[in-house]
């Protein structure tokens, strides 16, 4: 009878205990249960090229861990000059400062950023840091992107007088000045020029290269045009065309007027004398018959 009441005893006092148990075991589960809370910024590709000029666009994963829907503010950090906005993936018109997230243990939420370099001057080759940040009231997070521009080249040739047309003697030298003009982001190596003219006739430079020109740089060339002597006067065209190692400009067109040499127009006056003298002559031995 006693060992009966030892173990009825025994019973229950493992039910006490494991009455009061249980609540520390469900606070415990209740602990490990509770999730963290973060924010994180993933970019696709953290590093876009581009050439001077151009526009560069990333697609960074925003992803929030938490327990309720929860807003964000949205900042970005970008070198001075630049233009840098955030707009949703499919909503590429639509600019936005700020985003509400839900939590997921998944993919996040991909937005589009758009980088602009200023327009003038252009930046020169290099990287540009761009800080995107991700701010609530609890929780922040950032990510770094990287816009790499590469050089632009852009050369440029115009006529030096703005003027695209020019007279000129057969037989003889006629200087054309045109300017060579560099307005790209880097130096531009081994300029040469080349013309396009009619047949028989000398176009030659001076200079007749330029070993490197500096970028924002411009220089005037002198361009002589000399058509053969017996060059019929009236219209020609010739072109003109600069080319560097890294690009070749646009070809100019010049309009040439060719006009009767000086030498020529004294004889063509002096025949026309003689021949007026000529008919006075004979006018005034009929008039004496």
């Amino acid at each position: 009878m006693k060992m009966v009441k030892f173990v009825s005893c025994i019973i229950l006092l493992t039910v006490f205990m494991a009455a009061f148990s249980l609540p520390g075991i469900a606070l415990a589960q209740d602990d490990e249960m509770k999730i963290e809370e973060k924010i994180i910024l993933r970019p696709d590709f953290p590093t876009v090229e581009s050439i001077a000029g151009g526009s560069f666009e990333f697609q960074v994963e925003f992803t929030y861990i938490g327990e309720d829907s929860k807003v964000f503010d949205i900042r970005t950090t970008a070198p001075t000059g630049w233009e840098v906005y955030m707009t949703p993936r499919y909503e590429k018109e639509r600019k936005i400062t700020s985003i509400n997230l839900k939590p997921t243990m998944g993919a996040g939420e991909m937005m589009r950023l758009v980088a602009t370099a200023p327009f003038w001057p252009l930046p020169e080759p290099g990287e540009y840091k761009i800080k995107v940040e991700a701010i609530s009231d609890t929780i922040q997070a950032s990510t770094e992107l990287t816009a790499k521009v590469t050089a632009r080249y852009f050369l440029d040739t115009v006529s030096a007088n703005e003027l695209y047309n020019t007279t000129a003697r057969a037989g003889e030298d006629n200087i054309f000045s045109i300017k060579v003009r560099n307005l790209g982001t880097d130096a531009i190596d081994n300029i040469k020029f080349s013309p396009d003219n009619p047949e028989g006739w000398s176009v030659t430079f001076n200079p007749d290269k330029i070993d490197v020109m500096e970028a924002i740089d411009e220089q005037t060339v002198e361009v002589n045009i000399k058509p053969p002597p017996k060059t019929v006067a009236g219209d020609y065209m010739i072109s003109l065309r600069a080319s560097g190692k890294q690009i070749a400009a646009e070809k100019i067109d010049i309009r040439v007027t060719v006009e009767t040499p000086t030498i020529w127009g004294w004889v063509g006056v002096a025949i026309i004398l003689i021949v007026v003298i000529g008919l006075i002559v004979i006018f005034m031995r009929f008039s004496r018959r």
